[in-house]
């Protein structure tokens, strides 16, 4: 199993993301909560857009996924069908909760697809910072759809997340929340009973 199949699997699973390495040295992530790339690193951005995914409530497929804001269409059909697997915007559903994100309560999520030239990219759950030989990209925090409804996996949001517009409809279609640890199944210490989880993004040259 090749480093490039295990970064790709780590992206599929720890970022919720549709977007793998491309070939060569190079690579692709979205950066989750952000209209635009980190400017700490040699990034580019490919385009930026809207967080979206399959309803709170429904139990179909969808999971986040960062649509572009100049969208095109080929053949369709106007309508409402029931038949269809169904996309909605996405908010952030972090409560008043300070300092995770919780200012951004009911606000729609940005995000931005990112073209890191002669890298990888990793995500690492539950630090703040990248081991040795590694550049952060970015750092932020695990989020997530709430526990009882239709799981879409973990995406890493920027700790600095910014909002979709300047106003919110609290339409409650795909929703991100905060992701905490429990005792128990997890080995505590070092984790903490119900501490908001951290992540970062982290790049290596190759």
């Amino acid at each position: 199993m090749g480093l490039q199949y295990m970064i790709y699997n780590t992206l599929l699973t720890g970022a919720s993301t549709p977007y793998p390495p491309t070939q060569g040295s190079a690579s692709t992530y979205v950066h989750w909560g952000m209209k635009t790339c980190p400017n700490v690193t040699t990034t580019t951005m490919v385009y930026s857009g809207q967080a979206a995914g399959g309803h709170y409530q429904h139990t179909g497929s969808g999971e986040y996924i960062c649509l572009p804001n100049d969208p095109e269409y080929d053949r369709y059909n106007q309508i409402n069908d029931d038949y269809r697997s169904l996309m909605y915007g996405a908010e952030y559903e972090t409560g008043h909760n300070p300092p995770a994100l919780g200012d951004l309560y009911e606000n729609d999520v940005p995000c931005s697809v990112c073209f890191a030239r002669g890298k990888t990219t990793l995500m690492i759950p539950v630090r703040t910072s990248c081991y040795n030989g590694w550049t952060k990209e970015y750092q932020g925090y695990l989020m997530g759809e709430y526990h009882g409804s239709q799981g879409k996996g973990y995406v890493r949001m920027d700790k600095n997340a910014e909002a979709l517009h300047s106003s919110y409809a609290n339409l409650n279609g795909a929703l991100f929340f905060n992701v905490e640890g429990r005792c128990g199944t997890l080995k505590c210490p070092p984790y903490i009973e119900g501490a908001e989880l951290a992540c970062v993004v982290c790049s290596k040259s190759t």
